[in-house]
Parts: C-alpha cells; sequence; structure tokens
C-alpha cells in the first residue's frame, strides 16, 4: 500500500507550548485498519490510548484504530506475535521477557518509565520500610509480573525473603485479603491495586521495587520486528499518535477522562469506575515524570535502564544458559523524541499528581 507524508503541521498539544512545535505527520494514503490490544482492561493508564481514536488523531493519519481489551502484559504480547493484534501494550519487563524466549517483538516507545512494581500495605500499617516485612504474612499472585522479582527487592533492601510467609491467592481477592487484614501486605502494581483500593475508599501506601533501584519501565508500544522492518511509516504512524495522544492526555486529563468515559460506556455500569480511573490516571502520570521524558521527549527508551531490566530478567527468570537478547534487540528510538513537554507543562504534571506522592513513597 502506498504510502505519504503530509506537509508538516502544528501538533495539537492543547494548552502547552510544544503546541508551537512542527512535526511531520505520516499519514496513510488508502484507510488503514489497525489492530490495537491493551495490556489489561481499559483502566486510567490507557486513556491515551483511546483519547488517539477518540480526538480522531489516528483517523488524521490514516488509521482506522480498533482497541480491544487485554489479558495481561504475556498474554498482550503472545497475541501480537502471533498475529492477532498488529500492535499493543505491553510492559518492559514482559516484552523483555518475551524476546528473551524468542518472540519476534520490539518496542516502538516506552510510555512511562514506572510500572509501579512494589509492596503495598494499608495506610495505617506499622510496617514502615522494607525490613518491617520480616516475620509477616504478605499475598502474592504467583503468576503476577511483580512476583518473581521480590527476591531482587529483598536482595536490594537487606531483607531476608525466607523470613516472609508468602500467602498464595487469586488476583480476584488479592486486595480484598489486605483489606480485611487477613494478611499485613501484599505484593502487587501499586497501579494497579493501589488505585482498586483508593476507588474503594482505603488509604494505601507502596514500597515500589524501583525506590530500591530496580529499572521496570512501564508501558511500551510494541508491535513484530517484520511489521517495523516492512513497513515502518505504518510504525511511524501509530507510535507518533498515541505519543501525540499522550502529551494531551498528560495536559488535559479532565478533558481525557471525559472523552474516555465516552469511549468506554460500559463504565457507566460501576459506580466507581469513574474514581478508578481518575486514580489510575494520576498514577501513570506519576511514572512518565522522569528524567527521560524531560530530556529526551516522550516516548525514549533508556538502553541502561532496559539492560539493567533484561540482567534481571537473565537471572531470576530465564533457564541458566539461555541467550541475553542484545538491547537494540527489544527496542527503538527511531519514532521517540518528537513530541516534548515545556518545563511549564511538567510543573503543571507535578502539581496534578502530587496527591499520589504519599502512596507512592
Amino acid at each position: 500500500m502506498a504510502l505519504q507524508r503530509r506537509t508538516s503541521r502544528r501538533t495539537f498539544l492543547a494548552g502547552t507550548a510544544a503546541a508551537a512545535a512542527l512535526l511531520p505527520m505520516p499519514a496513510i494514503a488508502e484507510p488503514r485498519a489497525v489492530k490495537f490490544t491493551l495490556a489489561w482492561l481499559a483502566q486510567g493508564n490507557s486513556v491515551y490510548v483511546f483519547v488517539a481514536r477518540a480526538k480522531g488523531i489516528m483517523k488524521a493519519r490514516g488509521i482506522d484504530f480498533d482497541i480491544a481489551r487485554g489479558f495481561g502484559s504475556m498474554a498482550s504480547a503472545q497475541a501480537i506475535a502471533g498475529g492477532q493484534f498488529d500492535f499493543g501494550l505491553v510492559a518492559a519487563p514482559s516484552l523483555i521477557l518475551s524476546v528473551a524466549k524468542g518472540l519476534p517483538l520490539i518496542a516502538l516507545s516506552t510510555c512511562d518509565y514506572d510500572s509501579t512494581m512494589g509492596v503495598g500495605v494499608l495506610d495505617d500499617s506499622p510496617i514502615l520500610k522494607s525490613q518491617d516485612l520480616a516475620g509477616k504474612k504478605v499475598a502474592s499472585v504467583p503468576t503476577s509480573g511483580e512476583f518473581p522479582f521480590f527476591p531482587a527487592y529483598a536482595e536490594k533492601v537487606g531483607l531476608d525473603a525466607k523470613s516472609i510467609e508468602f500467602v498464595h491467592v487469586d488476583n480476584k481477592v488479592l486486595e480484598r485479603v489486605l483489606i480485611e487484614k487477613q494478611v499485613d501486605a501484599i505484593t502487587s502494581f501499586a497501579l494497579g491495586s493501589g488505585s482498586v483500593l483508593l476507588s474503594k475508599g482505603v488509604p494505601n501506601r507502596w514500597m515500589l521495587y524501583s525506590t530500591a533501584g530496580i529499572r521496570n519501565d512501564g508501558q511500551t508500544i510494541a508491535t513484530q520486528r517484520k511489521t517495523l522492518e516492512s513497513d515502518p511509516a505504518l510504525c511511524e504512524a501509530v507510535a507518533d499518535g498515541l505519543l501525540e495522544a499522550l502529551a494531551y492526555t498528560l495536559n488535559n486529563p479532565q478533558d481525557s477522562l471525559e472523552l474516555f468515559r465516552r469511549e468506554v460506556p460500559e463504565m457507566a455500569l460501576n459506580p466507581s469506575s469513574g474514581e478508578l480511573a481518575r486514580i489510575g490516571l494520576g498514577l501513570w502520570q506519576h511514572g512518565i515524570d522522569r528524567p527521560e521524558a524531560h530530556e529526551h521527549g516522550l516516548g525514549w527508551s533508556d538502553p541502561a535502564g532496559y539492560a539493567e531490566t533484561t540482567d534481571l530478567i537473565m537471572h531470576y527468570l530465564m533457564e541458566p544458559g539461555a541467550k541475553r537478547p542484545d538491547t537494540d534487540a527489544i527496542f527503538t528510538n527511531r519514532f521517540a523524541g518528537k513530541i516534548r513537554l515545556t518545563e511549564a507543562d511538567w510543573t503543571g504534571v507535578r502539581q496534578r499528581v502530587a496527591e499520589f506522592d504519599k502512596l507512592l513513597g
């Protein structure tokens, strides 16, 4: 299919001085249907994906954008690799693990820099630091993405993991056993479990793996490597469109949430879904406000960070002797950094997410 470029236009970032930047916008000559999978349900951390469709950002690039829910990042990665979807969101650790296992995937952009893996406690818990977990009862979902990295976290903070009584539970009851104080803490993603607890009016706090020096970037825009090789213009159009929507969402969270509600009408069936989305959006924004995005622009992937996470995955999740994937086989910065927020924009983001600072301490 023939591809063409439109003349440069002003990138639409309402409410930000970055709107003055002229960026080339890849457009497709004939409408192109693109199947896109989320990593999980439609939640606050995926608002920008729906903004990309609702504001016509993808349509302007010649893309008919179909969005489907996901069933976890590993399942998302497998579905993209298997051709069920053209693109999708995959958490960076899951993407690296998938590539290490031989799936032909690559990340076109990194959309946030902390997947919020960690240990959560109720706000009134006497557990104030990582070492206080010794001798405590901790609930975990063994198949969850953060669980295999707990030994690395324990080692970093000087905690004897064997001193903890782990309770394996289903993900449907993880938050409930903490609310009912059947356990002292849980391991999970603050972005998910923390949001659920707060939306139920249950204050909570998290000790993030990242604060112990364990790099675990969040969402990536992933596709098959052969798609990047055979159709780079389509990859550029999808990545640019999502990053433009991401920038809009950062600067216009209330409008973005309203667009999200229109795009996901089933939210009306759950009275707490609006608050859940608002909290999730705030926690996700918290993970974008990082030097990587400030210094290099939206979507940029840090080679050093990916290398560190790859080392952890090879040590804790792969069989001895497994081949370590090269960093340039995991991601590309080819389409990153075109869209930048001003320092005033970042100040606004920081002010809006300040309410979550205590939760993510």
